[in-house]
């Protein structure tokens, strides 16, 4: 590679880095993540003989509202204290059951600081959980929405909070 080429890309990684290490207090964190959390999905999937998931934007924007949610309030949890269940939220946000014949809805969530924030590092601990693993790799599964926001955590800056909204409906 010439030196031209090499400085260039020094330049874009000390940009990509600053940008990267001065994220504010609490925001919708990382649309960048959200793909490569997906794309390492659906690789695992293809490793399985599954078929792809499909980005849904009433899945992903309902995933992305309750990462800010638990990011906001200091929860870990499918459920917020009011109680609203899972697949009332997803159904909520415009994934919904009306005029389907069958209709079904799944989520895990993860969170991590530094190296354990890294999508890698989040679908690595869920595809080892013996829990979170058959929802990822869940063969009914069709329809995806992937949320992920970057904040304070429970007094832990630089946290990485993710929601993954999984579903399937058939007609």
């Amino acid at each position: 590679m010439t030196k031209a080429i090499w400085a260039a890309i020094v330049v874009m990684l000390a940009s990509a880095a600053v940008a990267f290490a001065a994220p504010s207090p609490a925001r919708a964190g990382s649309a960048g993540n959200e793909q490569v959390l997906l794309k390492l999905i659906n690789a695992a999937r293809a490793q399985h003989g599954l078929g792809r998931l499909v980005l849904q934007p009433s899945l992903a924007g309902a995933a992305r509202a309750h990462s800010r949610d638990m990011l906001q309030q200091g929860y870990f949890a499918h459920s917020p204290a009011s109680g609203v269940s899972y697949s009332s939220r997803l159904a909520g946000a415009g994934y919904r059951r009306s005029g389907f014949g069958s209709w079904a809805v799944s989520e895990v969530i993860g969170w991590g600081k530094a190296t354990r924030g890294t999508p890698h590092a989040v679908l690595r601990a869920w595809l080892a959980s013996p829990w979170h693993r058959p929802i990822v790799l869940g063969a009914r599964w069709r329809d995806v929405g992937v949320g992920c926001v970057r904040g304070t955590y429970q007094g832990r800056t630089g946290v990485l909070l993710y929601t993954v909204d999984l579903g399937r409906r058939t007609r």
